[in-house]
């Protein structure tokens, strides 16, 4: 019985680390890629919608379009990875996340 939580337990800090690493590194390109043609911060950008609405514009592969719609300027964003790091760092930002930047 140990032995299987402590597996649970593992897995579950490896994954959260694995989605902080996300978020941290969907930061970084919305910092470098999209802050400048935006004109506003990544917080702002992430509380135009809900964690829901976020996860329905990933889920339906509309993410793109999300951003193109609050950001006309926006680029093309083409890597899977890339997107699937802004979802998880735009929906930490969400209007219903209550989460608020360490810093900006």
């Amino acid at each position: 019985m140990k032995k299987i939580f402590y597996a649970i337990l593992v897995s579950t800090c490896l994954l959260s680390t694995s989605l902080y690493a996300s978020a941290v590194r969907g930061k970084n390109f919305y910092a470098q890629y999209l802050k400048p043609v935006c004109g506003f911060n990544g917080e702002v950008m992430g509380k135009k919608h809900t964690a829901n609405e976020w996860k329905t514009f990933n889920d339906n592969n509309q993410l793109n379009l999300a951003i193109k719609a609050l950001c006309p300027n926006a680029p093309l964003i083409t890597t899977e990875k890339d997107l699937t790091n802004l979802y998880h760092f735009l929906s930490s930002f969400a209007s219903d996340s209550g989460n608020v930047p360490s810093c900006n």
